[in-house]
């Protein structure tokens, strides 16, 4: 049985975690949509640059800076 100790996710517990990846997936799912509609761009190119496939410091730039906004929204969000 998974328990909670002092506001923290038992690390080990699948159940426990689900919600916590939930919300990373819910969050990420529509990262490269974002960042195309802000280069106005296409998504697809925009996930070859993560995959590496393909080279963009302005893809790259806005994929990290998209990243970085959500974790710390959901960082803000946890506490």
């Amino acid at each position: 049985m998974g328990t909670r100790n002092e506001g923290t996710v038992n690390a080990t517990d699948p159940k426990e975690r689900m919600p916590i990846v939930n919300r990373y997936v819910q969050a990420l799912c529509g990262l490269y949509s974002r960042v195309a509609r802000q280069l106005k761009g296409d998504r697809s190119y925009v996930s070859r640059v993560a995959r590496g496939e393909r080279h963009s410091r302005d893809v790259e730039s806005a994929l990290s800076n998209e990243f970085n906004r959500i974790m710390s929204d959901d960082e803000s969000q946890a506490v």
